[in-house]
């Protein structure tokens, strides 16, 4: 037997209906980020060159910075975040996503990173947050994730490809006033790196 659910929306109703076996369908409307999209405080920052990054954790060549500012009253939302490398690396590299805590110490703002709303197209970072291509952090962050690695010495004539290193997040990683996140790389490396985040009132 078949039956039928009214749903309010927007004031209206909407028919929700189920199988002949008692079973209810529930599948996702629009894109996979659409609502938080559309709400417009969803960001896209891209390394527009590269970043030789040291080997190991630094707090001197992050490769791409998202710093929340102490006193922005904001959480950062990491949905995505991914790196390639553009030259041979002198040894195997894994590309890890580093958190820096808490310091009350700024992150120091050298250049700042291109980055754009994913609603609009409009430029600049969000109110409380640097998103840099070069900064120095107060201290070396720890790594909380490994987006992948790469292969090593060899000329890049060689091994002339190498696939970008990610991960999706969804919005799991929260970075809170006071701390940052970067890319970092356990071999010094030649990289670019993106990220799409969501900024929210904490």
């Amino acid at each position: 037997m078949s039956w039928l659910v009214k749903a309010r929306k927007n004031g209206g109703t909407v028919d929700v209906k189920a199988s002949e076996h008692d079973a209810l369908n529930v599948a996702q409307s629009g894109s996979r980020f659409e609502e938080a999209v559309e709400r417009g405080f969803v960001y896209l920052t891209c390394n527009q060159t590269t970043v030789t990054t040291q080997a190991g954790l630094s707090a001197t060549t992050p490769a791409l910075t998202i710093a929340n500012r102490n006193g922005s009253k904001k959480i950062v939302k990491i949905w995505y975040a991914g790196a390639g490398g553009l030259v041979a690396a002198a040894a195997g590299a894994i590309y890890w996503a580093c958190l820096g805590g808490y310091s009350a110490t700024a992150v120091t703002e050298t250049t700042a990173a291109t980055v754009r709303n994913s609603k609009t197209g409009d430029a600049g970072a969000p109110n409380g947050v640097a998103v840099l291509a070069v900064a120095t952090l107060p201290a070396a962050p720890v790594a909380i994730a490994v987006l992948g690695g790469r292969g090593g010495a060899a000329a890049i004539t060689t091994a002339p490809w190498f696939a970008p290193q990610a991960r999706w997040f969804d919005g799991a990683l929260w970075i809170r006033e006071g701390y940052n996140f970067t890319i970092q790389t356990s071999t010094a490396d030649t990289i670019f790196c993106d990220y799409i985040f969501e900024v929210v009132d904490a």
